[in-house]
């Protein structure tokens, strides 16, 4: 029985044809540019840029089984899960022809021994200067294929699986489309150099108007901390949490409107861990699955750029430590752990605010929380002891650590910080 790839497959002659003898003429200023000759715009790359491989076939991406980091752990496909063991960087390896490496292991694609057979494993291995880890690549404008430069066989969905969790092989370099892929960005570039930040969050970073002042969210101050050409969306509103937010149709008016090369910057937690309010409770597990697969893809999905806070610390001194609790260590945890997962973009608005708050004691840190004397606003005419919500300068101050956090992102973000 044929193997599918032997199929007839009307991109065939293309792909042949012109970009074989094209690879052939390869210079190594084309390799290094990653542009495999002048009708390749749509599938062009850049070296160094981090993708996702997806299946024209199946419409899987490609991944390291098990985000193993050993030698050997075999390349199989899933749904994209937006994380570190499925994406992958183009490191030019000889004229013509590249490496494939993996950002979660830095390991690179490898035929398995050696193997010139059809069916042999794709699997990842230390990097080195052999040929079964050298791939040319085959450009047709849109979709790219894979050969080997040790077997000349191609990357090869094996037996046109459709299988979660199915193997990748090589194969005879037939042009199926079982064979054929498409590069995702895993973070688009910014079409403009005038970025948007949505901000998807509760009551400690909401926009405040007069009647509530001077209680001021790190949101509303966050314009403050950056250049001219930065929008803010502040979309936070009090009382939500990353469920409800979702639930009530809040995320999907950002998703709606957000760009490619636009951020979103999310920070949950304080709401969510209200386990006597079944409207707002969300359990940390689910926490967990509504930032990865409802804030995290919608974004990535659209282009934009997802990066996750933990939530900003609470007024709540340990006098036996002389330092601040950490507010929602278990929610913040979470965040750590995507983080791990996936390499999302991290602003610890939980870290940086309790070291800040630890930087100036207890009684200061009044100053920066909603504790308001009697008589001293006329919205609060009984004063507050509120040890949640900002005063004017701790919206200020809190919006400072965010730009801080932005500026110390590997994004193009972080130039437009003032």
């Amino acid at each position: 029985m044929s193997h599918p790839s032997d199929h007839p497959n009307p991109f065939g002659a293309k792909l042949s044809r012109r970009n074989l003898g094209l690879l052939a003429g390869l210079g190594a200023g084309a390799a290094a540019g990653g542009l495999l000759g002048a009708g390749a715009a749509s599938a062009a790359f850049t070296p160094g840029t981090w993708y996702y491989l997806q299946s024209r076939y199946s419409g899987l991406v490609l991944e390291i089984d098990g985000s193993s980091t050993a030698n050997g752990a075999k390349l199989v496909q899933r749904n994209r899960a937006y994380a570190n063991n499925q994406q992958f960087r183009f490191v030019a390896a000889d004229t013509g022809y590249h490496r494939i490496e993996v950002r979660h292991s830095g390991l690179a694609l490898d035929v398995y021994a050696k193997s010139t057979a059809n069916g042999a494993d794709i699997v990842q291995w230390a990097s080195n200067t052999g040929a079964n880890q050298q791939w040319q690549i085959i450009d047709d404008g849109t979709w790219l294929r894979f050969v080997n430069r040790n077997s000349g066989k191609a990357l090869d969905v094996w037996e046109w699986n459709i299988a979660l969790g199915s193997r990748l092989s090589q194969y005879d370099s037939a042009g199926g489309i079982n064979q054929q892929w498409k590069l995702v960005p895993a973070e688009a570039a910014a079409a403009s150099g005038n970025p948007t930040i949505y901000i998807a969050s509760d009551s400690t970073a909401q926009n405040y108007n007069s009647s509530a002042y001077p209680m001021t969210g790190w949101g509303q101050k966050l314009g403050g901390w950056m250049d001219a050409s930065t929008t803010i969306a502040n979309h936070a509103i009090g009382g939500r949490s990353s469920r409800s937010f979702i639930e009530q149709g809040r995320l999907t008016t950002i998703l709606n409107a957000i760009k490619p090369g636009d951020y979103l910057y999310v920070q949950f937690g304080h709401n969510d861990a209200s386990t006597g309010n079944p409207d707002r409770y969300t359990s940390p597990a689910d926490y967990k699955m509504y930032l990865r697969d409802h804030y995290m893809k919608g974004a990535t999905d659209r282009g934009a750029i997802p990066v996750l806070l933990t939530p900003v610390n609470r007024l709540d001194y340990n006098t036996s430590t002389g330092k601040f609790n950490e507010s929602f260590a278990t929610y913040a945890d979470k965040v750590h752990e995507l983080v791990s997962e996936t390499g999302v973009a991290l602003i610890d608005l939980g870290a940086r605010s309790r070291a800040y708050l630890d930087s100036i004691g207890p009684e200061r840190a009044k100053g920066v929380f909603m504790h308001l004397a009697a008589g001293a606003y006329p919205n609060y005419p009984n004063g507050l002891a509120d040890s949640t919500h900002f005063q004017e300068y701790g919206g200020n101050q809190m919006a400072r650590l965010v730009s801080e956090g932005t500026k110390a992102l590997s994004k193009p973000i972080a130039t437009h910080v003032r």
